[in-house]
């Protein structure tokens, strides 16, 4: 099955990604690896009105540390974590489980940020 049609946004910021998101009766929903929303679309599980493409907002897809406190950005990809880009507070633990999600190509586009969202 195919999703129901759909607008489409991607931000240059996010402060600008919150203004879409808030607009009234939009029904708006954020977007990045899209492995599990698109799945739900196509299925006509959610049908959003708006899509907020949050892929490209480089404060998001970033792993920092501060004060010893990690950050993960919501749009760090499994990948991401499994090749142990940035600090690992785990000591190897986050990399081994990532590694166990489906495919690579999945763990690529899939975001924590989606995962946590949907909680999948």
């Amino acid at each position: 099955m195919k999703p129901a049609a759909v607008d489409y946004a991607r931000p240059r910021s996010l402060s600008q990604a919150l203004e879409l998101l808030a607009r009234p009766n939009t029904d708006a929903r954020v977007i990045a690896g899209g492995q599990s929303l698109v799945a739900m679309m196509n299925l006509r599980v959610a049908s959003p009105g708006l899509l907020v493409d949050i892929a490209r907002l480089p404060d998001l897809g970033s792993v920092t540390e501060e004060d010893s406190t990690v950050f993960y950005g919501a749009c760090v990809t499994h990948a991401m974590i499994e090749d142990r880009v940035g600090p690992d507070p785990s000591q190897g633990l986050m990399p081994k489980v990532a590694e166990t999600l489906a495919y690579r190509a999945v763990r690529n586009r899939g975001t924590i940020g989606g995962s946590l969202a949907l909680a999948d």
